[in-house]
């Protein structure tokens, strides 16, 4: 597994940075009243689009974005409607359409095209420890799986974070996220930890020794912290306005579900715990519901 872990980071090494890094990419839109601005600079499959709206007069209503079917909120800040729209990776690139949704005294949709760069996730393979099998058909993986999935799903309004996140661990992650998974002694796994479809590893992977301290990427409130049956001890931080960050496969969780904790304050210590094959921290972020790569959150602009 130790050499694997090196010839998989030798592959990060090699692999381009994240796709429209260095140049931004906006695309806006003028139509009616209304101006909206679309970031693509990190439009990519794993990554993000960032949405803005301006209008000349109030909007009286709510307003969505849509893509792939996946309705996102708008929040209103500073003058501006501002929505983070997921991209999974499993969704092709190339020519997409961005549907902006204002539903107030009459509804009205605008669309904008999406060009999703190409990305390329080769596939993964993990042997589970023989003593570790038995636990993908407890009972309480189910149960677990989908207590997760309602974690993940969390939509609070308030916006915690302020300015780029930070990498929870003090090393480069290995090449983890968005590799279609095989598991060798289980399956499914990855459907199995959170309840949301596809075989697809959901975030880093950093390969550091037990007893690493894990830190809060950003700021926000602690939703779970406890010991689950495939992700061991586990940590569900969310950050606001549907996003949130996972803590999988500790050995000891610091905070306490309730806590408000400030970026970069110590939350738990690394471990092997749950399905871990070997010692590591798995960092994932979801935006609404779609595990994203969380290196798209340390690009974010504030």
């Amino acid at each position: 597994m130790r050499c694997a872990a090196l010839f998989a980071l030798t592959l990060l090494l090699a692999r381009p940075a994240l796709a429209g890094e260095g140049s931004a990419q906006l695309v806006v839109r003028q139509v009616g009243r209304h101006t909206i601005r679309t970031d693509q600079t990190l439009a990519f499959p794993g990554g993000l689009v960032s949405v803005q709206l301006r209008s000349r007069r109030p909007i009286g209503g709510v307003v969505y974005a849509v893509l792939d079917g996946r309705r996102c909120p708008f929040f209103y800040r500073a003058g501006t409607f501002t929505a983070l729209v997921p991209i999974p990776p499993t969704l092709p690139a190339g020519r997409a359409t961005l549907g902006v949704e204002i539903r107030g005294r009459r509804r009205e949709r605008i669309a904008v095209p999406v060009e999703i760069a190409p990305r390329q996730y080769p596939e993964r393979t993990v042997v589970i420890p023989e003593p570790k099998r038995p636990l993908v058909t407890e009972r309480a993986a189910i149960r677990d799986g989908r207590q997760v999935q309602q974690m993940l799903r969390t939509v609070s309004s308030e916006r915690q974070w302020h300015g780029p996140f930070q990498p929870p661990v003090h090393v480069a992650p290995v090449y983890s996220y968005g590799a279609p998974m095989s598991y060798v002694g289980a399956s499914p796994v990855e459907s199995s930890t959170d309840s949301i479809y596809g075989e697809y590893h959901r975030g880093l992977d950093y390969d550091v020794p037990v007893g690493t301290v894990v830190q809060a990427p950003a700021a926000g409130t602690v939703l779970l912290a406890r010991r689950l049956a495939l992700t061991g001890q586990t940590l569900i931080l969310d950050h606001g306005q549907g996003v949130i960050s996972a803590f999988f496969h500790l050995s000891r969780i610091d905070a306490r579900e309730g806590d408000w904790v400030e970026g970069r304050a110590p939350l738990a210590l690394s471990g092997e715990s749950g399905l871990a094959a070997e010692p590591h921290l798995h960092w994932a972020v979801y935006v609404l519901g779609v595990a994203v790569d969380p290196r798209v959150m340390e690009r974010l602009a504030d």
